[in-house]
C-alpha cells in the first residue's frame, strides 16, 4: 500500500509542475535590439569614407521565436539559435557564424534593454521602423 501512495504522490507532483521554460523567451519574441555606432542618421552618413562604400552604423539582434534569432554584427545577417538562462540571452555560435566562434552573451537588463557582456554595450529595443527616432 505504501508503494501505491508513494507512486500516486510522485505522479501527482510531476503532473502538477508547470513548464514555464519559455516564459522569458516569449517576452522577447518579435523584438529587435540595436546598438548604434552613431547618435544620429546624419552622423552615420557623414562618417561614410567613400560614396561607393557604406559602413554599418549599427548592430542588431531580432528575436524570431522561442529559439531562433537573427544577429548582424557587421554586414552579414546570421540565423542563430538562442536560449535564455539565469537572466542571460545567449546567442549560440555554430560552424556558419565565422564572425564569432564563441557564444555571445547578453545580460537582460529588462525587456527593452540588453547589455553585451563582452564589452558592456547597451542594446536597446527598436521602436518603430527606423534606427533613429
Amino acid at each position: 500500500m505504501k508503494k501505491y501512495v508513494l507512486f500516486l504522490f510522485v505522479g501527482i507532483s510531476l503532473l502538477s509542475c508547470s513548464n514555464d521554460d519559455n516564459s522569458k523567451q516569449s517576452e522577447f519574441i518579435g523584438k529587435t535590439f540595436d546598438y548604434l555606432f552613431f547618435e544620429t542618421e546624419q552622423e552615420c552618413i557623414d562618417a561614410q569614407p567613400d560614396p561607393n562604400f557604406f559602413i554599418n552604423c549599427h548592430q542588431e539582434i531580432s528575436i524570431d521565436d522561442n529559439e531562433n534569432a537573427e544577429i548582424m554584427l557587421t554586414d552579414i545577417m546570421y540565423s542563430v539559435k538562442y536560449t535564455i538562462d539565469n537572466n542571460e540571452l545567449i546567442i549560440h555560435s555554430n560552424s556558419r557564424t565565422f564572425e564569432f566562434q564563441n557564444d555571445i552573451i547578453f545580460e537582460i537588463i529588462n525587456t527593452s534593454s540588453l547589455k553585451l557582456k563582452s564589452n558592456n554595450t547597451i542594446w536597446n529595443e527598436r521602436i518603430g521602423n527606423t534606427l533613429w527616432n
